[in-house]
């Protein structure tokens, strides 16, 4: 319980307030400006560090706060409800991006906050969303992988940086709120210590942020360092972010393959069942995660030169909840890492017939209700399609 404030409320009494929370709904505290900086907003890191912060401004991570639509709409839902404080901070998550703090909550209840202006709200910082700051600005020092680089402000090695409890703060992100009927059901971080890549040292900065070598900045020396684009599903957050992400796909594999069991180029003639398998490749996580609204489709066809469909199989992998007018969790069905499943396709096949296999996958973040809900028609990315494969069978 967060003591309770004076009457008239401080930051120091937001503070206790929200140490007070479950991580994720607790900011990052606000640091002094390091000695030899002006501020702590991204662009004036980009200064020196070009190439990095030309990598983040691409980024989902830059793209957090009024870049994103979905999460513009779901807040502006949420203030109603009283419970936006809650959502925010894994969006903007330094003290210093809000421009109101909560310093208590009336008789406990979370969605009757009690708030006080930030006398340290930065409004330009805030449009960075999950900036530079986030991870590299503790205390008046700049945390780095190395911490003997001679820079214009004080830094300090951080080994730190590279586990997952960086990222995990805003992606495990679980509660369950049923007296404000509300979920949290970003589970990323439990999934991937349920999975083998923990026990294997693999990171999610070994996936999410790829090695590079080149300067920390112009002037300094070649040394191993990491990618800021923070690849995740690869659907843009706007339809304008379309090509920025395209620019950094390739470094970025989609997690799930799908393939045709099917060695050769010719089927006999008569009954055939053909499979095709497909599984979780590359996430050290299930597949899909993060918002529990998100999909993967996958499907096989079989049809003829004509394109008369003999056989399709299709599934579609996620957890469907119902919302109203209580939360319940009604399936879930995602590929935990390395899983396969596979796709059974029986039908007949026509001798001397020229069939074509076609294998498609697509993965969304936004249903047509939730588009049409929200009317973010143009405004969001609901899906895109990264498998779109034929290849032609001849029927001997």
């Amino acid at each position: 319980m967060a003591p309770v404030p004076t009457d008239t409320p401080t930051l120091a009494d937001a503070e206790a307030f929200y140490a007070s929370q479950p991580r994720f709904m607790r900011p990052l505290p606000h640091s002094k400006t390091p000695t030899g900086l002006t501020d702590v907003r991204s662009a004036t890191c980009g200064t020196c560090h070009k190439a990095i912060y030309a990598e983040w401004a691409v980024s989902t991570h830059a793209h957090a706060w009024t870049d994103d639509a979905q999460f513009m709409a779901e807040l502006h839902k949420s203030e109603k409800q009283g419970v936006d404080w809650m959502c925010i901070n894994c969006h903007t998550p330094v003290l210093t991006q809000l421009e109101e703090v909560v310093v208590r909550l009336e008789g406990g209840a979370k969605d009757k906050p009690v708030r006080i202006a930030n006398p340290v709200f930065d409004p330009e910082m805030q449009g960075d969303a999950i900036g530079c700051a986030t991870c590299h600005v503790r205390d008046g020092v700049i945390l780095g992988p190395f911490g003997d680089t001679a820079a214009p402000h004080p830094t300090r090695k951080a080994p730190e940086l590279l586990t997952p409890e960086v990222c995990t703060q805003c992606h495990q992100a679980s509660a369950h709120f049923p007296e404000i009927n509300l979920l949290c059901a970003f589970g990323t971080g439990a999934e991937y210590e349920a999975g083998p890549y923990d026990d294997e040292g693999k990171t999610c900065q070994s996936c999410h942020m790829p090695m590079v070598d080149r300067p920390l900045m112009k002037g300094t020396e070649t040394r191993p360092t990491r990618r800021h684009w923070f690849g995740g599903s690869l659907i843009p957050k706007a339809p304008q972010y379309a090509e920025e992400v395209a620019s950094f796909a390739k470094h970025y594999p989609h997690g799930l393959t799908l393939a045709w069991d099917v060695p050769t180029d010719s089927l006999p003639a008569g009954k055939q069942t053909l499979t095709a398998t497909y599984t979780n490749a590359e996430a050290g996580h299930r597949l899909p995660t993060g918002d529990p609204e998100r999909w993967v489709t996958v499907r096989a066809t079989v049809q003829t030169a004509d394109g008369a469909v003999l056989a399709t199989a299709e599934e579609r992998l996620g957890s469907v909840y119902t919302w109203w007018p209580e939360i319940d969790k009604v399936s879930d069905n995602r590929l935990a890492p390395r899983e396969s499943r596979q796709l059974t396709l029986s039908f007949d096949a026509p001798v001397g017939a020229e069939l074509t296999m076609t294998l498609y996958a697509e993965k969304g973040r936004l249903s047509p209700e939730v588009m049409e809900f929200h009317q973010l028609e143009g405004k969001a990315v609901p899906k895109i399609v990264f498998i779109d494969e034929t290849r032609t069978v001849r029927v001997r």
